[in-house]
């Protein structure tokens, strides 16, 4: 992927603004205004990252009954999905948060969120700055995740800034480094060992590993040399990942054919293989896009708005390096319309069979192999 000046001819910045603007409108139209609103003020993740931050200072992060009481005293009430499940590091960072209100830091949360949005869209700059932000306005997942308190817009900032180090930088230490930040939802990357392995990227590998232990370090000092179990123990409670039949991943996809078991284990496997046939085979973007669709079938626990997170791998399948039906099957992810179906429908089967699709397609492409598409490799 060339990190140069987008060589095709570019639309007028009005219309470009103009087209932003309509598909943000179009995405909020799937919910009514009061739907936004109240998820915004009482339904709002923010609450789990606020809770964190509160108690990151005494070390009881994942003391369930600790937290359940102070979301009693701040909230009024309790909810078991809230409770905190990022890592210490991450709550240490939020910590200047909870010396303000929660619904101060609600608005200062969401601003900082539009904020990574648009730096990750000004570093992101290889297909185009006006492309990426037309994707990401028309993106239904990035858009929900912001009134809903998440941090995926950070997660693409750390992403397109890894990403930027290596195409705009040439420098594989420094975007493992910022790569290692993407920790903070480390479920959502289980297949990049794959793609470091495979395509021999040990400079990537070593800062990835300075900034985890890094950290890692932190962790340990702001929560204790207990943290990890007690970890464990809360991201393995079921009851912390409700609506099984919501994901868009292979757990959510057997949960709904009442496959769970060997059928899981084994399409699992499948994946795995293809996406390791993909690094092994294409060029270091295509692989990169090829671990991100893997990762996110694979993971546990992802929701509809985790799909944020393939805007980057989408925006190279989507280029005319690729084959048709990789095409089309980026362009079909990048519209908001199989987000809303899934969302009316309350199961996301349908998108898990698309990424898998998608898989399969660039495992057969013919079209992006290494030798073809130098462009995409840096």
């Amino acid at each position: 992927m060339s990190w140069t000046r987008d060589k095709l001819q570019r639309l007028p910045r009005p219309m470009v603004v103009a087209v932003c603007v309509f598909g943000i409108l179009i995405n909020f139209a799937t919910l009514s205004p009061q739907a936004v609103y109240s998820i915004f003020q009482d339904h709002s993740d923010f609450r789990s990252f606020y809770i964190g931050a509160k108690l990151v200072a005494s070390g009881d992060i994942y003391n369930v009954d600790h937290v359940l009481e102070s979301q009693r005293q701040l909230f009024g009430g309790t909810s078991r999905t809230l409770l905190p499940v990022r890592l210490p590091f991450f709550y240490a960072f939020l910590s200047p948060l909870a010396n303000v209100p929660i619904r101060v830091g609600q608005w200062i949360w969401l601003a900082g969120m539009i904020l990574a949005t648009g730096i990750f869209i000004w570093l992101y700059s290889g297909p185009g700055r006006a492309r990426t932000a037309v994707v990401c306005c028309w993106s239904w997942p990035l858009l929900l995740s912001l009134p809903m308190g998440q941090d995926l817009a950070l997660v693409l900032l750390f992403l397109g800034a890894a990403l930027w180090a290596i195409y705009a930088r040439k420098n594989w230490w420094m975007a493992g480094l910022l790569f290692s930040l993407c920790l903070i939802k480390f479920n959502l990357f289980l297949l990049f060992p794959l793609l470091i392995v495979g395509k021999r990227k040990w400079r990537l590998a070593a800062g990835a590993f300075a900034g985890a232990a890094c950290l890692t370090a932190i962790s340990f000092v702001v929560a204790g040399w207990e943290w990890p179990r007690q970890y464990a123990a809360v991201i393995f409670d079921p009851r912390g990942s409700p609506n099984l039949a919501g994901m868009p991943n292979l757990h959510g996809l057997m949960f709904n054919l009442h496959g769970f078991g060997v059928p899981e284990y084994l399409i699992s496997l499948a994946v795995i293989g293809m996406v390791w046939w993909v690094i092994r085979h294409r060029p270091f973007g295509i692989a990169a896009a090829a671990t991100l669709l893997g990762s996110l079938l694979l993971s546990q626990h992802s929701y509809l708005q985790d799909c944020a997170i393939l805007i980057p791998a989408l925006l190279i399948l989507v280029r005319p390096a690729c084959g048709r039906l990789v095409r089309f099957g980026a362009l079909v992810l990048l519209l908001p319309l199989p987000y809303e179906l899934s969302l009316f429908r309350g199961r996301g089967s349908a998108l898990a069979v698309l990424l898998l699709v998608l898989l399969i397609a660039i495992v057969l492409d013919k079209k992006n192999r290494v030798a073809t598409v130098p462009a995409i490799e840096p």
